[in-house]
């Protein structure tokens, strides 16, 4: 990230008090994806984290405490995933690049990035909740301005992160095409979590590796892949 995300809410000292506070963390969440932020009140997650109603009070003085602490926890819980997508692009790049200009070289690139880009998507969008709760996160930035900074700063550190990605890859408009590779991310993502959720959780739409079993879906983002690389 740019600029880390921190805790806004009351720090806790000793461990019982740190399962207990991330006992009310996880419940937010839990919470978040049955009734979405509108749900989130310290009574409802006291009642899921299975704590008393005044430890939520104590930790998180208000609900937009909460909602901030709970993101920046969401965050970090998942923050490997994206790790785990740069790093692997990286060393795929560093593993061709010495080839390079041959056509037939940057074709198999592409072809892997794509695959790699495939893989995050699907690895995304098979974890339903996750996915509701991101989403869920996005939207309540638009009325909460606390928010709307800690989600601004996540996706400014993923654009920064694939715009030096495509720069090192060759593009001549990298910062545009950080912007398009996201966008179309972020799309797809929400277009196959509706049609799986249409489907009552769709798990026939992956294979046995877990990837999205579309063709549609690789052909789009072999296309974009194409664009900003190719």
């Amino acid at each position: 990230m740019l600029q880390p995300l921190i805790y806004v809410g009351r720090k806790a000292s000793r461990k019982d008090g740190q399962a207990r506070r991330i006992a009310i963390l996880e419940a937010t969440l839990a919470v978040i994806v049955q009734e979405g932020i509108r749900g989130v009140r310290h009574r409802a997650v006291a009642k899921k984290a299975q704590v008393p109603l005044a430890s939520t009070t104590y930790y998180f003085s208000d609900i937009k405490c909460l909602i901030s602490d709970a993101l920046t926890y969401f965050a970090e819980k998942h923050l490997w995933m994206r790790e785990k997508l740069e790093h692997k692009s990286w060393d795929l790049l560093n593993e061709w690049e010495p080839q390079w200009p041959l056509e037939e070289d940057k074709n198999q690139l592409i072809k892997d990035l794509s695959d790699i880009a495939c893989a995050y998507v699907s690895a995304k969008i098979i974890q339903f909740d996750e996915c509701i709760i991101e989403m869920a996160f996005q939207e309540e930035a638009l009325r909460n301005p606390q928010l709307a900074v800690a989600i601004s700063r996540l996706n400014e550190a993923m654009l920064n992160s694939i715009e030096r990605f495509l720069k090192r890859a060759g593009s001549t408009a990298s910062y545009a095409d950080a912007h398009q590779v996201l966008g179309v991310i972020k799309w797809l993502e929400y277009q196959y979590l509706v049609k799986l959720s249409a489907n009552h959780g769709g798990k026939n739409s992956f294979n046995s590796h877990g990837n999205l079993v579309d063709a549609h879906f690789k052909h789009i983002v072999t296309v974009m892949i194409t664009n900003v690389v190719g």
